[in-house]
């Protein structure tokens, strides 16, 4: 049996995009995990697979848990993908978002490794023929739903101001991090010095996250809120990659009071 519905502090929508306002965490992530899992179960109604792109950071712990508990989602039929990875970390690296993924849904769901579609960050010798092969990937399995959260900077993925591209022509590509991304890497805890956050990262860019026909979004936390306001207030561009979303008409924005507060 599935936990009832979280009730929104508010919902609204601006341009296309959906917003709904949550109390707290908790119940934040729990109604995307509701709203993750139901996509899930209705595409699978009538095809054979799921594929679902997923973010790791500790943004989602909340959706992530939640959708662990979820019993309507058939893994046996899910093929998990995820949006970043570090170039030069391998996938039992502590910050390895492959690890973080690993930890946190793929082994507690009992998704194998033949299910996984997952971005080799070691690869560094021919970072462009990974990102080659991964297009190739995610052109012959099409994603079904992406799993996002909105970085301080307002990034998507790895996709910071600075190297965003709204209309990027590939799906993948290497970037340079900006500091105030890897500043929120190293506040996050997931490094213990900055010197140790890497410089460069594989990202899906912000077309191949939007090409998903739905994209739910999780942005907790008081260091995001000036992030929400860009991404809901100000003008659609490279300058807040996020914003992008608000032309996507499955794309639903989960915030709580925190993370929100610049917008109720």
């Amino acid at each position: 049996m599935s936990l009832p519905e979280p009730t929104p502090v508010t919902q609204f929508t601006v341009d296309s995009l959906r917003v709904v306002v949550h109390e707290d965490r908790a119940q934040m992530g729990r109604a995307a995990a509701l709203l993750v899992a139901r996509t899930i179960a209705e595409r699978l109604s009538n095809h054979d697979r799921a594929n679902v792109v997923f973010a790791a950071a500790p943004s989602q712990n909340e959706f992530l848990a939640s959708l662990v508990a979820s019993p309507e989602i058939d893994w046996s039929k899910v093929f998990g993908f995820h949006m970043d990875e570090y170039l030069g970390l391998g996938p039992d690296h502590p910050a390895s978002f492959r690890r973080y993924l690993q930890e946190h849904l793929f082994r507690l769901v009992g998704i194998p490794g033949d299910r996984l579609r997952l971005i080799p960050g070691e690869q560094t010798e021919s970072p462009l023929q990974t990102c080659l092969a991964y297009e190739t990937l995610l052109r012959s399995e099409p994603t079904d739903i992406v799993c996002a959260g909105i970085g301080e900077n307002g990034h998507l993925a790895f996709n910071d101001p600075p190297v965003a591209d709204l209309l990027d022509p590939v799906l993948i590509k290497v970037v340079r991090l900006d500091a105030a991304c890897r500043t929120q890497q190293l506040n996050d805890g997931c490094f213990d010095r900055i010197e140790d956050v890497p410089t460069h990262a594989y990202t899906l860019t912000v077309p191949a996250l939007l090409a998903a026909p739905v994209v739910s979004v999780v942005v907790p936390g008081p260091r995001k809120a000036e992030a929400v306001l860009a991404t809901l207030r100000g003008p659609i561009g490279e300058a807040c990659p996020a914003s992008a979303l608000r032309r996507h008409p499955g794309a639903t924005l989960h915030l709580d009071r925190e993370s929100a507060r610049y917008v109720l």
